[in-house]
């Protein structure tokens, strides 16, 4: 193969017109194909090709070796080159034992030979050089193809490579990917979103607890300059970039106040900046904590919210722990924040096919609320990391569950980064609650349903506590599903079927239950055995 030096618009080479190589089973191919034609040239390569090839072994080794089910590397390359349809409608590919069949607007044009067995490393080289080589011939017979840039042909080739993956698993580019890193890790800048166009960028948004806020930067606020760099007609992208830089370093901005006709400098120190997920309020001494989702410093600051709570006159009551729309995040912080609860013993396990996937995670053995009663509020956007979290909790006896069946995520995804500083994201383990069940594709059944409409607060509670028998055969029925019987899954979700909007009465009715100690504790305590230590050898 020639060099990746070379020109995408130079044929490296290019034989005489030959005859196609007729082999057993090539016959059916070809009439998939609509039909079967002469050869070209070996390939088109371009001076991308080298980050393309490297892009190409990792999704090649990372799918191989660490997806939860085993994937062949034959059809991790075979669903790559069938992506770059995406890019031109007319790239078709077929496949017999022995070959990959390349057609092209309804015509095979290459038969490629499938590389022979070897070691892992040798196996994710010679398959690399073979999807490489296809993208390579393509270019040959497709305008759209050779006209495509790097990163458009490397995610049509990872996004084609996992397809067959299930749903979760999904490939970003170096935008997206770096958007979901901010998002999940922050960044170092000042805090502040901006509106660019006409004129000077307008703030739109001050971060809670940014160097910004700190600063007394408002919404409205005009950026007249950063460092000096005046940014009249400079877009939002351009100053955010001045604003930011290393971690403890100072800026120096100019600020035209939105109410103000004076220009006023303001030094500021620049700090990583983590978008909120903790929202929190008291009420009768009980804190309500909404929780957005799981980024990097979400435990934290719930910890620091029930310290604060704790500080109330009367000190802390109890604790309602709003999940609902919480479609997860990081693991590790969802773990953390179940911690936060549960004094010792275990938390979660995951399981998986792949040694580093595997983890048991247990509690500490300090409850941070000493012991408080706890309320969850689920629904069915409930999922993945918030589930874990309520999982545990309720399989610990530790908090009763209100709302509605949960969505049924119990699958946790690799997040890796690519050559190209995109990232490719798979499933690689499932997770289990303290009592051994999973809750993936079943969701997490409420001790407290709230979907009836008409009841107030303490009929619901009355309600659970009448039916409380009924709800511990279909939680003993929820941990012991087959999960091959998609009617019996389907039959227990719709005891309380899963809600999409969020009930304000599912606060009115947690505050209610924590002040009914007697009914909170008897919803609480599930007739299962307490889990002991030895889940670690589950």
């Amino acid at each position: 193969m020639a060099s990746a030096a070379q020109d995408f618009g130079t044929v490296i080479s290019r034989p005489a017109l030959r005859p196609i190589k007729r082999i057993a089973g090539i016959v059916g191919v070809c009439l998939l194909l609509a039909g079967c034609a002469t050869q070209r040239g070996d390939a088109i390569i371009s001076n991308d090709d080298q980050q393309t090839r490297d892009v190409m072994s990792q999704a090649i080794d990372l799918v191989t070796t660490r997806y939860i089910d085993p994937v062949g590397r034959e059809q991790i390359v075979v669903n790559a080159l069938d992506g770059l349809s995406t890019i031109d409608p007319n790239i078709r590919i077929g496949m017999t034992p022995d070959e990959i069949i390349l057609g092209y607007n309804g015509k095979t044009v290459r038969n490629l030979p499938l590389p022979s067995t070897g070691t892992e490393e040798q196996d994710t080289l010679l398959w690399t050089e073979l999807a490489l080589k296809g993208v390579g011939i393509y270019r040959v017979y497709s305008p759209d193809l050779r006209h495509a840039d790097a990163l458009s042909v490397q995610s049509a080739l990872v996004s084609g490579s996992i397809r067959n993956l299930d749903r979760y698993s999904r490939y970003e580019g170096p935008n997206q990917a770096e958007t979901a890193r901010t998002r999940r890790d922050g960044y170092i800048g000042v805090g502040v979103r901006l509106i660019g166009g006409d004129g000077y960028p307008v703030i739109k948004k001050v971060h809670d607890d940014s160097p910004a806020a700190k600063a007394g930067l408002n919404i409205g606020d005009q950026l007249i300059s950063v460092n000096g760099v005046n940014l009249y007609n400079r877009t939002a992208t351009y100053a955010s970039d001045l604003l930011h830089g290393e971690e403890g370093t100072r800026v120096t901005i100019e600020i035209n106040g939105a109410d103000s006709q004076i220009i006023t400098p303001v030094e500021i120190m620049r700090e990583r900046v983590i978008n909120r997920t903790v929202f929190a309020e008291i009420r009768e001494n009980v804190l309500i904590a909404r929780i957005a989702s799981f980024n990097s410093a979400t435990a934290q600051s719930l910890g620091n919210e029930i310290l604060k709570a704790d500080l109330f006159p009367g000190g802390l009551r109890g604790v309602i722990l709003d999940l609902r729309g919480n479609r997860g995040g990081l693991l590790q912080q969802g773990v953390e924040v179940a911690d936060l609860f549960i004094a010792g013993g275990p938390i979660a396990n995951t399981r998986s096919r792949v040694m580093a996937a595997r983890h048991i995670f247990k509690a500490d053995t300090e409850d941070l609320t000493r012991g408080a009663p706890l309320v969850v509020l689920i629904d069915g956007r409930t999922a993945s990391s918030a589930e874990l979290v309520a999982a545990a909790l309720q399989d610990r006896n530790r908090a009763v569950l209100i709302g509605s069946t949960s969505f049924g995520k119990g699958s946790v995804q690799a997040i890796n980064d690519l050559a190209n500083k995109g990232t490719l994201t798979f499933t690689w383990s499932r997770m289990t609650a303290p009592s051994g069940y999973t809750f993936d594709r079943i969701g997490l059944f409420p001790s407290i349903c709230t979907t009836a409409a008409g009841l107030d607060p303490n009929d619901q509670i009355k309600s659970a506590l009448a039916h409380r028998e009924d709800m511990v055969m279909t939680m003993t029925k929820w941990r012991n599903l087959d999960y091959q019987n998609e009617q019996a899954r389907r039959d227990l979700r719709n005891v309380c079927p899963a809600r999409q909007t969020s009930d304000e009465t599912d606060i009115d009715v947690a505050l209610e239950l924590i002040k009914n100690l007697p009914g909170y504790k008897d919803l609480a305590q599930l007739p299962y055995q307490e889990i002991a230590d030895t889940f670690a050898t589950h």
